[in-house]
């Protein structure tokens, strides 16, 4: 009540004001059912410290579970909880996966944005079943090997926000071959649709899943206000195939609706097909 108080007041105040002021956004005043906010990774480490419990939500699935933050400096090192917790999280992955998950975070009232990745590593101090801890990132935040944040991690984070529309319809042709590419290693069709082209099938995006790109370099060959030839050139690892590495052509259409890009990958699909 006394947190409600303080935001009315000061809305009022500002209501009554010709000036236009640069607020800080009050993420310690959001209730829950508020937004969820891409918070920076600087505001996360503060708002939710070390030993800290709270409930995460895989946001492709619907299922919730409790975690503990163990340790972290460029991320959330996080467990879970008990091993209840851990039997979800199992439900959620199928199998342990470095794969990234749009996730959001619920702290005392905050509804923050994340990602999180199924895999466990490193220590692990809590009686849960689960062999160590797994990662939890938010908006900026780095792995412990990089200065910048992952792209992967960030992407799930543009999704766990509600922002993946506007992103996909302000994205450039050589953007959208980036998500595109990043969709297909965590097998998130839900991102996929929002790229490609509406022509694809459900075998289309199912095949899709089963490759792994750990390469690629886009070439715009041809331009026109509204259609662009792109050629991919790709390290590609097929499910029960192997490595591959060759060049793909794509196509980028103008969407006349949304005003943004849309893919058409056939040549991508033999491949995922084959």
């Amino acid at each position: 009540m006394k947190r409600l108080f303080i935001l009315l007041f000061i809305l009022f105040a500002l209501s009554f004001s010709d000036r236009t002021y640069a607020v800080e956004p009050f993420y310690d005043l959001i209730p829950i059912d508020y937004k969820v906010a891409p918070v920076p990774w600087r505001k996360v480490d503060k708002l939710i410290p070390r030993k800290a419990i709270f409930t995460v939500i895989d946001v492709e699935s619907g299922l919730s579970f409790k975690v503990q933050r163990r340790a972290g400096s460029h991320h959330a090192d996080i467990q879970p909880l008990t091993k209840e917790d851990t039997d979800i999280l199992k439900k959620i992955y199928k199998e342990w996966s470095w794969k990234r998950r749009a996730v959001i975070v619920l702290h005392e009232g905050r509804t923050i944005a994340g990602s999180m990745n199924g895999m466990p590593h490193g220590a692990g101090a809590l009686d849960n079943g689960f062999n160590g801890h797994f990662c939890l990132h938010f908006l900026n935040s780095t792995t412990h090997k990089t200065p910048t944040p992952d792209p992967a991690h960030q992407l799930m984070i543009l999704k766990a926000a509600g922002k993946l529309d506007e992103y996909a319809t302000t994205s450039t042709p050589e953007e959208l071959v980036e998500t595109m590419m990043l969709a297909i290693n965590n097998s998130d069709t839900s991102i996929l649709r929002k790229v490609l082209s509406k022509n694809l099938t459900a075998h289309d995006y199912d095949s899709l899943t089963r490759l792994t790109v750990s390469k690629w370099a886009v070439n715009v060959s041809k331009t026109s206000p509204y259609i662009q030839h792109l050629q991919v050139k790709v390290e590609v690892y097929i499910k029960d195939t192997g490595v591959i590495h060759t060049s793909i052509n794509l196509t980028a259409k103008k969407n006349p609706i949304s005003n943004g890009w849309e893919l058409e990958i056939p040549n991508l699909l033999k491949i995922a097909n084959h």
